[in-house]
């Protein structure tokens, strides 16, 4: 991405220096009073806009590229984010998290692993839940039902697991509205991908088997 993004401002600033160029030239034929032609003038004019159209063309492109990225890079965090508390904690339903079954919006999960949980009793409610410093209750608000912990959970202090001070909760390339997150807590396997605002799936995490939704 660093790369293109260079390759980009050299190109821009090669073109920049050629049309610099060539207004100084033309401002030293004025001085000498030597006079230009519509042809000439019309010329002039249709290579600064086709230097103009390129550079605008190459700029949006490395833009939606460098998007895309930065994407791929937030959902491979939220991924591992994911693994690790369900390693961690042995939360495999997420349960602790107060996510009830497949449905429940991916921001709130990915809000949830940006607080410091606290496992400490079987059962309803179970849960103590401390924001890192300097986040807001909006960053990361607590969860507040189907809060429940098994007997199998781990007891302990975890976490947290992404941060929360970053925004997450949405992809950056357009016509994207959110993530979705699906879940095998039998295998252990997660996938993280951006759901598409024309799309009819809602950016929820769900909990599958195989090619299956449970």
């Amino acid at each position: 991405m660093h790369r293109c993004l260079a390759q980009t401002v050299l190109f821009l600033s090669g073109k920049l220096k050629y049309i610099i160029l060539e207004v100084m030239n033309m401002r030293k034929m004025l001085k000498e009073n030597k006079g230009f032609s519509l042809v000439e003038l019309l010329v002039a004019i249709l290579i600064m806009a086709v230097i103009a159209g390129t550079a605008i063309t190459l700029f949006g492109g490395v833009l939606n590229s460098s998007r895309k990225n930065a994407d791929n890079e937030t959902a491979e965090s939220i991924k591992r984010a994911v693994l690790t508390y369900m390693n961690s904690t042995n939360d495999v339903d997420l349960s602790c998290l107060g996510v009830a079954s497949s449905g429940t919006s991916s921001e709130h999960l990915i809000r949830s692993l940006g607080l410091e949980i606290d496992i400490h009793t079987t059962g309803t409610g179970g849960v103590r839940y401390t924001r890192p410093g300097g986040v807001s209750d909006t960053q990361a608000p607590f969860p507040t039902t189907n809060i429940s912990v098994a007997s199998s959970d781990i007891k302990g202090k975890f976490g947290p697991f992404l941060d929360a001070s970053k925004d997450m909760t949405a992809p950056t390339t357009p016509g994207t509205d959110g993530w979705i997150i699906e879940i095998d807590k039998n295998l252990q396997v997660v996938v993280v991908k951006a759901s598409k605002t024309d799309d009819t799936e809602d950016p929820t995490v769900r909990f599958v088997s195989g090619s299956s939704s449970s």
